[in-house]
């Protein structure tokens, strides 16, 4: 929202031979060094009627004052001094802090706020750009692939759960140790899946995904026990820490938007014509302070409206923070209170009217009403001040809307570092989920398949075949932290692995995939061992390549001709034995 200078101001300042008014000119230095500039010179009649209104609010507050130290408790009295401090109290503050703007730097002042406000708009503006990229980059990352492929495991293994319930119970009633051998090696089974379902959490290192423990586990006496348990956990652990955030960081993202909108939007015509009839098109208007831009040249109270009323009586509240500006519809009129302070200034407005009333009362006897000048100047300043509040309030709306961006842009920039280290924290993971994770639990995926078709008199056998194979890759797989954007395991050796994980997966047959998981498991994963070095690359001598081919074909004829005297040699034995 631009908001245009006080040009009144500057008319006044340039019509005017009176102004301005030195206040302190026949003082000494040493006096007026500790009287702010503000005080020592009148700018402009507002600026004087500002001044006679700190007079008449200070000589307010001390007759009230006078009449508390009498304890005059007259009940009129009493009245009119509670009527006084609630009037000229928070009028005199005001007054104060208006007139802490009138000195030559009120255009600076103005141009400064302006400024601020630029920077903070901008600003503001790249945090939400900055953000956007990061959702932008979130949807094209790895992450959510390995998210899918996660849920789509945990689904499977709760229908494999649902299955091995109804088969694998009453498998072998007849026979305990069998029944006894197999709970064991399904148990077990069970742990090494969840071993693996803990990396699917955002922070596998410091907070895995625990679904069952090893304890609740071991409590279990039955396999149903076992499915039961593990299912109603997996069944209320979805994953999808991704989507979940990006959802709400999208959410996030729109309400800043918004805010970023409402706080920076110049209203155009046809806002501000809504704004005159009333309502705004599909919904409940929004006031604005920009009500000058509606009215004319001469109409300073732009705020205050007659013969445009609805007829009835209602209040229209704004839906910013403060709850300002608000709009009073009266019969025949409208009043718009622009901000707390102009209604402040408005009902001082009406008190001193109430006032007045009671200082004629109980000063009729009096000729010299003393109180009833005090009330009228300070009554001649809200005039003065409600006639030109517009002109008045620019460098404090102003400073109001910079102290708002200031806050909105804070809150902007804790949400950008939290959706910053949200997103790096998933993209330093995505190596470890896509070549650990996900292709272990495409494993466990074909294992329990076949598991699930296993003949009743293999199935203990199978099934401890692959609880050992497969312990022994966890075994050998080394800490999280290496599998991690910054461990000590190169991209090459994941990706190698996951392919060799990716290879068992396309067995058919489940003594092909346990004959290959013991090989791997024999021959020490090698898959994540660095690569040897290539044996056909020609190393070269210092002397060159040339050289170097003429010595290796010297030492190629030396070992010839070792060969061909060694064959002599045990020629000529052979002979002299004969």
């Amino acid at each position: 929202m631009e908001v245009q200078g006080a040009p009144g101001e500057d008319d006044d300042l340039q019509r005017s031979r009176c102004f301005p008014i030195p206040l302190l000119g026949c003082c000494p230095g040493s006096i007026t060094r500790f009287v702010p500039t503000t005080w020592q010179k009148i700018q402009d009649r507002t600026h004087l009627a500002l001044v006679l209104g700190v007079i008449g609010s200070v000589l307010l507050v001390g007759d009230t004052a006078k009449n508390i130290i009498q304890l005059n408790l007259e009940a009129r009295r009493i009245l009119k001094g509670v009527l006084s401090l609630c009037f000229v109290l928070p009028c005199l503050l005001y007054f104060v802090r208006i007139i802490g703007q009138y000195d030559d730097r009120l255009q600076a002042k103005q141009r400064d706020a302006k400024e601020q406000k630029e920077q903070l708009t901008k600003a503001y503006n790249n945090l939400l750009a900055d953000m956007d990229g990061l959702l932008t980059k979130s949807a094209e990352s790895s992450a959510g692939l390995a998210e899918r492929s996660f849920e789509s495991k945990r689904r499977d293994f709760q229908r494999f759960l649902e299955r091995a319930k109804s088969r694998y119970s009453q498998l072998f009633d007849g026979n305990k140790l069998d029944s006894q051998k197999l709970m064991e090696n399904f148990r077990r089974f069970v742990l090494n899946w969840l071993k693996v379902f803990e990396e699917c959490s955002i922070s596998p290192i410091h907070c895995p995904k625990i679904v069952v423990t090893a304890d609740e586990l071991q409590r279990c006496v039955s396999i149903a026990e076992v499915c039961d348990l593990t299912l109603e956990r997996l069944r209320v652990t979805e994953v999808k820490f991704i989507s979940i955030q990006r959802e709400q960081d999208t959410q996030i993202l729109r309400k800043h938007r918004n805010d970023f909108r409402r706080l920076t939007a110049t209203p155009d015509a046809r806002t501000l014509a809504a704004l005159e009839n009333g309502s705004l098109a599909g919904g409940p208007r929004a006031l604005t302070t920009e009500l000058a831009a509606t009215g004319s040249q001469t109409n300073r109270c732009s705020w205050l409206t007659c013969g445009r009323g609805t007829g009835g009586f209602r209040m229209i509240t704004s839906q910013t923070e403060d709850g300002y500006p608000k709009d009073l519809q009266f019969g025949c009129g409208r009043l718009v209170m622009l901000s707390r302070e102009h209604a402040r200034l408005l009902t001082g407005f009406a008190v001193g009217w109430l006032i007045l009333a009671l200082e004629f009362w109980m000063r009729s006897e009096n000729p010299v009403p003393t109180g009833v000048l005090e009330v009228l100047l300070v009554e001649i300043c809200l005039i003065v001040l409600l006639t030109r509040f517009e002109e008045i309030d620019v460098i404090q709306q102003l400073e109001r809307e910079v102290a708002e961006l200031k806050k909105a842009e804070s809150n902007v920039q804790n949400q950008r570092e939290k959706m910053h280290d949200f997103w790096s924290q998933a993209q330093n993971q995505t190596e470890l989920w896509l070549y650990r994770t996900v292709p272990r639990m495409d494993l466990y995926k074909e294992v329990h398949s076949h598991l699930e078709d296993a003949p009743n008199e293999s199935i203990n056998q199978w099934m401890q075949q692959a609880n050992d194979q497969l312990s022994m890759i966890e075994h050998n797989l080394g800490k999280l932290e290496d599998w991690c954007g910054e461990g000590s395991l190169s991209l090459d050796q994941k990706k190698t692995f996951g392919k060799t994980i990716n290879s068992l997966c396309q067995e058919q047959e489940f003594e092909h995939l346990s004959k290959k998981l013991a090989d791997i498991s024999r021959n020490g994963m090698r898959c994540l061992e660095a690569p040897p070095p290539e044996n056909n690359v020609v190393k070269s001598s210092p002397r060159g390549p040339v050289a170097g081919g003429l010595d290796r074909a010297k030492e190629k004829a030396q070992q010839a001709k070792e060969a061909a005297q060694g064959g002599l040699q045990k020629l000529g034995d052979r002979l002299a034995r004969k």
